[in-house]
């Protein structure tokens, strides 16, 4: 499982960059952390789809080595976080 942290929770999003996902597609799954806990796991079969998916324009990193990336959101909120997954945008 593929850890990446997430600092934003905005209007009940989390988003994570495209090769995050990709990462977590061939390590079986994405662990999404903010605030240091383990908020949303995310499956490999849901991972495709949400980049199969995603209508997020594509960004240019500001840092080097200036990767192009686009960002793929996840819903969450804190009353979904009862051992139950959240779903995809």
């Amino acid at each position: 499982m593929y850890k990446v942290k997430v600092n934003k929770n905005y209007n009940g999003l989390l988003s994570v960059r495209d090769y995050d996902c990709v990462k977590g597609i061939h390590n079986g799954g994405l662990a999404i952390v903010h605030k240091n806990k383990v908020v949303l796991e995310v499956d490999p079969k849901s991972l495709k789809h949400a980049l199969s998916s995603n209508r997020n324009k594509l960004l240019k990193s500001k840092f080097p080595p200036y990767k192009d990336y686009k960002l793929v959101d996840f819903r969450y909120s804190k009353e979904e976080n009862n051992d139950t997954q959240a779903t995809l945008l």
